[in-house]
């Protein structure tokens, strides 16, 4: 048995210390998104996140995959995909906050779908 400093958790197999490290590296990448307005994770990572999230939303942009709002414990992540393909991820205060981003990103994707030569400002 092993108990892991910092943790009230005692790990008794290979299988509980691979589920602690897994959860503690996806604290470590929502930290990382808190610290900043957004986080760039490659796809293992997100993979990682849909494994262990409850999705909330998911919308399909028809222009950059598809937009989600995430519930991992009480944190809301909201997932998107960049222009320049890079997977996105931001912490929200509210679900009515990543409502409206939601809607203000699906608002600008229909325009450009239209021609409008728009931009998502995917590093604000």
């Amino acid at each position: 048995m092993i108990l892991y400093p910092y943790a009230d958790v005692f790990i008794q197999s290979t299988e509980d210390e691979i589920h602690y490290l897994k959860f503690m590296k996806i604290e470590k990448i929502i930290e990382s998104a808190k610290k900043k307005n957004y986080s760039i994770i490659p796809e293992k990572d997100l993979k990682e996140l849909l494994r262990h999230s409850e999705i909330l939303i998911e919308k399909e942009t028809y222009i950059s995959d598809k937009i989600r709002l995430l519930k991992i414990g009480e944190e809301l992540i909201l997932q998107e995909k960049s222009n320049k393909d890079e997977l996105i991820i931001r912490t929200m205060k509210s679900k009515k906050e990543a409502d409206e981003l939601i809607k203000q990103r699906l608002e600008i994707y229909e325009k450009m779908w239209d021609g409008c030569g728009c931009k998502v400002e995917y590093y604000d």
